[in-house]
C-alpha cells in the first residue's frame, strides 16, 4: 500500500481536485476522510497536520505535508509522470493550463465559495445557539475563516450574493467560450485545467439552476473512489 495519505472532505470543490488526479492516474493512497458535518477539519488532531484547518492535505512518505489543492495535484503529477500525464507536453498549452488553474483558484473558486458559505450557514450554524456557535468559532484557527463563519451565520446579504452570481456567470461564459474552440481547456489534451475547473464548476447548477451548460464541461473519465472514501471513514470511526 502507498504511504501517501490524502486528507479530504469528499468529492466536491477543492477536495475533488486531488481525488480526480489519483483516480485518473490509478495511484494508491491512504484515504483520510474529514467530515465537515462534524467540523473535523478543526479538530486538534487535524490542525496539527494543517494548521489552517483546511482540506485537502497530503502527507508524503517522510511525514512532510503538502497543502493547497492545485499544488497537491501538480505534486502527484510530478511524482507519477508516466501514469496518465495531466499537463500538456506543448509548453504554450502548459502555460495556458497554468493560466486557467490560476483563474480558478484566484477568481472562480472565490465567488462559488461565497455562495457555498451562504448555503453552509443555513445548513449548519444559522440556528445554532449563540454560545455553541461562539465555542465552535473559537476552534477555527484562521481569522479570515472565522469571519466567513460569522458572515455565513448572519447571511452575506443580497447585494454581495448577486455580485458573486455575476462573477459566476462571467466565469461560465469564459469557460464556454474556450471550450467552443477546442476539446479541452488547454488544447487537445485533458489536463489539470479541466480537473480544477470541473471540481469547482460542478456545484454551479445546484446553486444557480439557470446556469446549466457548465455541466457540459464535465470530464466523465472514470469512477471516483467516493464509496471507498466514506467506507474508510466509517471504518476508522468504528475502529
Amino acid at each position: 500500500m502507498s504511504s501517501l495519505q490524502l486528507y479530504h472532505g469528499g468529492p466536491g470543490a477543492n477536495s475533488l481536485k486531488p481525488l480526480l488526479v489519483f483516480a485518473e492516474k490509478g495511484v494508491p493512497y491512504v484515504d483520510r476522510f474529514i467530515d465537515f458535518a462534524q467540523f473535523q477539519q478543526h479538530d486538534p488532531e487535524f490542525v496539527k497536520i494543517n494548521p489552517r484547518g483546511q482540506v485537502p492535505a497530503l502527507i508524503i512518505e517522510d511525514g512532510r505535508v503538502i497543502t493547497e489543492s492545485t499544488v497537491i495535484c501538480e505534486y502527484v503529477d510530478d511524482r507519477f509522470p508516466d501514469q496518465v500525464p495531466l499537463r500538456p507536453k506543448d509548453l504554450y498549452w502548459r502555460a495556458q493550463m497554468r493560466i486557467w488553474t490560476k483563474f480558478i483558484d484566484e477568481y472562480f473558486c472565490w465567488c462559488v465559495s461565497t455562495l457555498g458559505w451562504e448555503a453552509l450557514g443555513k445548513m449548519f450554524v444559522r440556528d445554532m445557539p449563540e454560545d455553541e456557535f461562539e465555542a465552535y468559532v473559537a476552534r477555527v484557527p484562521v481569522y479570515e475563516q472565522q469571519v466567513k463563519w460569522r458572515n455565513a451565520r448572519k447571511g452575506f446579504g443580497e447585494a454581495v450574493l448577486e455580485e458573486e452570481r455575476r462573477k459566476v456567470r462571467y466565469s461560465v461564459k469564459k469557460l464556454e467560450a474556450d471550450l467552443s474552440q477546442r476539446k479541452w481547456l488547454a488544447g487537445e489534451e485533458y489536463s489539470l485545467a479541466d480537473i480544477c475547473t470541473y471540481a469547482i464548476a460542478m456545484s454551479v447548477p445546484r446553486m444557480m439552476p439557470a446556469v446549466k451548460k457548465v455541466m457540459a464541461t464535465a470530464p466523465r473519465r472514470g469512477m471516483l473512489p467516493t464509496k471507498e472514501a466514506h467506507d474508510a471513514a466509517k471504518h476508522a470511526k468504528s475502529a
